[in-house]
């Protein structure tokens, strides 16, 4: 647990009232979720909590461990174009263009999907490190790249082909797979590895 308003939310679940710098020191010690419950006990008491207090933090803690999924874990895999779509509606109704990639771990689970440009959208233009830098902070393997053609037509055109020639030799160099490249219309879309040009 972290943030600015947990001391409150914490006195209010556990019962506590008046001067919360014990439930404040508990929790500059670490997570609750985190810390075994053994240790998690003797440090309440030795910040002051009641025996009733301490039974309602386990509680809460409980609670948390078991609502809690690891991000790892939480979404399933992306194996296809069209699931790697569902992934970027937004491009779908936008009516400026906009590049968006989408970032997996090692098992294409989604860790996070970035517009990295919108509007007045010059694909060729675009740096590696808008895409990559991304990926290199969430630690993913792949990325799925995504952009809109408002106009209707999902035909990639030669800049298109081009940059994504530039950002699967970066992704090479930096150790992170372009899985595919989609080009998004509001009716129709192109993915650039089932179309043979990726």
């Amino acid at each position: 647990m972290s943030g600015a308003d947990e001391p409150g939310l914490l006195a209010a679940l556990v019962g506590q009232r008046g001067d919360l710098s014990g439930l404040r020191a508990l929790l500059a010690e670490g997570g609750i979720v985190e810390r075994p419950p053994g240790d998690l006990k003797q440090a309440a008491r030795r910040h002051g909590f009641r025996p009733a207090q301490v039974r309602r933090l386990l509680a809460v803690r409980e609670l948390a461990r078991r609502w809690h999924v690891p991000a790892d874990t939480a979404a399933p895999a992306v194996t296809s174009p069209r699931e790697a779509l569902l992934q970027l509606q937004d491009l779908r109704t936008s009516p400026r263009e906009c590049f968006a990639v989408l970032y997996l771990n090692t098992r294409n689970q989604p860790l996070a999907c970035e517009k990295v440009a919108v509007g007045g959208l010059n694909v060729a233009a675009l740096q590696p490190r808008e895409v990559f830098g991304p990926a290199l902070t969430l630690g993913a393997a792949a990325v799925i790249l995504a952009h809109n053609h408002p106009s209707g037509d999902p035909t990639p055109s030669p800049e298109d082909l081009a940059v994504t020639r530039h950002l699967q030799e970066a992704g090479r160099l930096l150790g992170v797979e372009v899985l595919d490249h989609l080009v998004v219309c509001p009716e129709r879309f192109r993915s650039l590895r089932e179309a043979g040009t990726l």
